[in-house]
């Protein structure tokens, strides 16, 4: 007999994804939650595993009480158990929301940061989860570092829990050395904290990160589904992604306009763009209701400002599609538009505006350098400096240095060509 595992985490219920038209209540991870919980039922399967973050920080009780117990509830009904442990979102409420007599099925592993083992059995098979939960919001050591169980079989399949950051030594999300899944004893690990789904190592023994269910936000692209574990013996774990996808996907394509001169003819490319990558993944978007896109415009383009306006009825853009996935666009990137220029080097030759910017971007295309591009660069540098030690950006720096982003001679370029294509554009109006 083989035992099935539906594993998956960072589901963050109390969130809903962004950037979705009328903010539907699909949207909301509390109901992938129990989508989750009744897939599981229908589909007889004898455990479910949740590798923390299950709660967000932020909406943690009133959003999420209700819907997390009334899954455990239903777990309970059907007499699956839930092996679980917490993250840097949850460390401090799950143990709340986990009333002892009420939730006897849900077992939360390794709190305070110690080692814990557990044992499932059912009709004659057994299986050993060894997991470790995040003691505070923030923890600097590897928990593989203090690994240590002593009444472990080593003759039944044990699968690890862990909610942390891989191969990240500076990291304070409980950072893993990868190389430390190897010598231990446990047959598969599945990890939490990163969203989006990896296989960090693919056998001896299997790690991997099942990511969010549900995509939260634009950096989430690509399909996202929890984990099933098909678990026949030790060395027999099959691990899939199971056949319930997240409600929204989001994802990044590239249009060259080139050709699109006019707007009606700008607007068919950006359509036909989207509904060829949309109809490409077809046999994936069966259960997605919303399809997000980011767009990135390539290509040149003879009036760079006026296709910053023909552009705006993306806003509007709304497409259903056969599989009742609703298509959305949430930006589109100029930048790397060039203006249609033929005679860039001769331009170059001039004294006048149009032939410095020129000169720039032929510069920065050759990896050149002059003083005219160091002056900006020192001005770009200054200026995101002191918006990295700006008050007003601290909520942005939580998640990253703005001073971080592409390098400023990717922005001067950028800049250079946008320039110069408005300034042609007047010459010859």
């Amino acid at each position: 007999m083989a035992l099935k595992i539906i594993a998956t985490g960072d589901i963050h219920i109390g969130r809903s994804s962004s950037a979705i038209q009328g903010n539907a209540e699909i949207s909301a991870t509390k109901n992938t939650w129990i989508r989750i919980v009744e897939w599981s039922i229908t589909n007889q399967v004898d455990i479910v595993v949740l590798t923390g973050d299950i709660i967000d920080r932020d909406n943690r009780y009133f959003e999420a009480i209700g819907p997390l117990q009334a899954g455990f509830e239903k777990l309970k009904t059907a007499n699956i158990p839930v092996y679980m442990v917490a993250g840097n979102h949850d460390y401090d409420v799950l143990p709340q929301l986990i009333a002892p007599k009420k939730n006897d099925n849900v077992h939360l592993l390794g709190m305070n940061g110690k080692w814990e083992l557990k044992t499932f059995s059912k009709e004659g098979e057994k299986i050993q989860f060894v997991g470790w939960s995040f003691p505070n919001r923030y923890v600097s050591e590897d928990p593989l570092k203090s690994f240590s169980i002593d009444d472990l079989d080593p003759n039944i399949p044990t699968i690890g829990l862990v909610h942390g950051e891989v191969d990240t030594p500076e990291g304070r999300y409980a950072p893993i050395d990868s190389n430390g899944f190897r010598n231990k004893p446990v047959d598969a690990w599945i990890l939490g904290h990163i969203h989006k789904p990896q296989i960090i190592n693919e056998a001896n023994p299997e790690v991997r990160y099942p990511g969010s269910p549900h995509a939260l936000s634009p950096k989430e692209t690509g399909n996202h589904a929890p984990l099933l574990l098909t678990v026949r013996a030790k060395d027999d774990i099959d691990i899939q992604m199971a056949p319930l996808v997240s409600p929204v996907r989001y994802e990044n394509i590239t249009i060259d306009i080139t050709n699109s001169d006019d707007e009606q003819s700008l607007r068919k490319s950006i359509v036909s763009g989207i509904d060829n990558d949309a109809n490409s993944r077809i046999n994936e978007l069966e259960g997605v209701s919303f399809l997000v896109y980011d767009i990135t415009l390539t290509g040149q383009h003879g009036n760079i400002k006026k296709l910053e306006e023909w552009i705006a009825f993306t806003k509007d853009y709304n497409q259903e599609i056969e599989t009742e996935t609703r298509l959305s666009v949430r930006k589109v990137i100029t930048e790397d538009i060039k203006p249609k220029v033929e005679n860039l080097e001769e331009l170059a030759k001039q004294t006048s505006p149009v032939g410095i910017l020129a000169k720039a971007i032929l510069a920065i295309q050759n990896g050149e350098n002059s003083e005219f591009i160091k002056g900006i660069q020192e001005k770009w540098t200054s200026s995101f400096e002191a918006m990295n030690t700006s008050g007003t950006y601290q909520p942005v720096q939580k998640h990253e240095n703005i001073i971080n982003s592409p390098h400023p001679k990717q922005y001067i370029l950028n800049e250079c060509n946008r320039l110069l294509g408005e300034l042609i554009t007047q010459q010859s109006s």
